[in-house]
């Protein structure tokens, strides 16, 4: 079997430490999420062309880049191939790189990080937007990112999970991923130690609290998944086509 074939937890790659499957999950029906369907990532800026390769051969042929196009300019993802779909669809309308912007409003801790996650769930015209795309994308794989994979990237990845019938619980631990993943990465394990970033290590952590929170907004909130999705004005074949994706062998 060749290494892109092969079902990985973290995906092998040199320039990205966050990219992972939504595959192999258990659903509600007795099944479970398919793999090579969806992947949930960092930033593509730092790929190598070793890593472009695993990426087209692993049968991605379409990514969802959810930052604000502030941050595409600063760090713009590196090609996978030349017949790879790619959408800018920001789930925030602000530079996530920046400090001063991050921290207007917020401060580093699990409160502020659930308004943050709040924010992204009332971006329905984004989520509307997402959706779309993942309907409409060609067959294979679908990629989406934001700068560490965490904030934006987790609440899809949330909605995505919960409308294939996954649970609560497992929606949660695929959420926890991030921080060991992103320690891997000597830049991001450099923030993490330094005594200077101390303060904002929830906003590289990924706690479990934070998830619990934002999924109970969006079940007590909104009732559930479905609902929230109607609620984005999201139109029904949109929610069965991305539900297929997900889930049908």
């Amino acid at each position: 079997m060749e290494p892109h074939e092969r079902s990985w937890v973290r995906l092998p790659l040199e320039g990205a430490f966050n990219t992972r499957e939504l595959g192999g999950y258990p659903t509600a029906n007795g099944g479970q999420t398919q793999y090579h369907r969806f992947l949930r990532s960092d930033g593509l800026s730092m790929l190598t062309p070793r890593d472009e390769r695993f990426l087209y051969d692993y049968g991605v042929r379409a990514v969802i880049d959810l930052r604000d196009p502030s941050e595409v300019v600063q760090d713009r993802d590196r090609p996978i191939g030349p017949d790879v779909m790619f959408a800018n669809i920001p789930l925030l309308d602000f530079n996530m790189a920046d400090a001063s912007q991050v921290s207007d409003g917020l401060c580093p801790e699990d409160a502020s990080m659930v308004k943050l996650y709040r924010m992204i769930l009332e971006n329905y015209e984004g989520i509307r937007s997402c959706l779309r795309f993942l309907a409409e994308a060609p067959e294979g794989c679908v990629l989406f990112h934001c700068a560490v994979g965490k904030d934006r990237t987790g609440v899809l990845a949330m909605i995505l999970l919960s409308l294939a019938g996954v649970s609560k619980w497992d929606i949660v631990a695929n959420y926890m991923q991030t921080r060991p993943n992103l320690l891997n990465s000597p830049m991001y394990l450099a923030q993490w130690d330094g005594a200077a970033q101390r303060a904002f290590r929830p906003f590289l952590d990924s706690r479990a609290e934070v998830m619990e929170e934002t999924y109970d907004i969006m079940v007590n909130e909104h009732g559930g998944v479905d609902n929230f999705l109607l609620e984005c004005g999201v139109p029904d074949e949109d929610v069965a086509a991305v539900w297929r994706r997900l889930v049908e062998e």
